[in-house]
């Protein structure tokens, strides 16, 4: 995406004015979810007795809702701040020595031990493209087809899954070949 695009500018903006919204475009985690949610019900609560439900409240009550509100997008807005950074701070020592390993459990076809390194690391750092993409390799390799398809859904969805497109569509096509090919 090119920065100057007026496109690319206004997602910026709306991305980053909704509390969550961003965090659930990048890294797709569900914290994000529930903050965005929690935002959204709040502002349609506020809209329905503001612009509804005119009757139920006073303009006093209508002030103090609004600042409520405010409030709550600030500290929403926060949180999900809090969370980006804890997801960001990927270690690269620590994933290098991690994917050594599993890619050591991969390649001797110990898919216990592979699975095993995968999931908790994908649990603490869920945009990881790489063991990702692993995952999906070891699911096909293990002919668990429909969650390697899963998984590779889910990559597509990460912010920088665009560099690894022809790496995800090979082992989406193999993966759907395999799938077809079962009895």
């Amino acid at each position: 995406m090119n920065p100057y695009d007026s496109r690319w500018f206004v997602m910026a903006c709306t991305t980053n004015m909704f509390p969550g919204y961003s965090g659930i475009v990048q890294y797709g985690h569900r914290s994000f979810l529930a903050i965005a949610l929690g935002f959204a019900l709040l502002l349609d609560a506020f809209l329905m007795v503001n612009f509804y439900w005119t009757a139920l409240i006073t303009s006093n009550q209508r002030n103090i809702l609004l600042i409520v509100l405010l409030g709550a997008w600030v500290a929403l807005t926060l949180a999900a701040s809090f969370w980006k950074h804890q997801l960001a701070s990927i270690k690269p020592e620590e994933h290098d020595e991690t994917f050594r390993q599993t890619i050591c459990h991969y390649l001797r076809g110990d898919w216990f031990a592979a699975e095993s390194q995968i999931l908790p690391y994908i649990k603490k750092y869920p945009k990881d493209i790489e063991m990702l993409l692993l995952q999906a390799t070891m699911y096909r390799r293990t002919e668990r087809y429909e969650e390697a398809l899963l998984v590779l859904d889910k990559l597509q969805l990460l912010q920088n899954s665009r560099y690894w497109y022809v790496e995800i569509e090979t082992e989406r096509s193999l993966t759907t070949a395999m799938r077809s090919s079962e009895p």
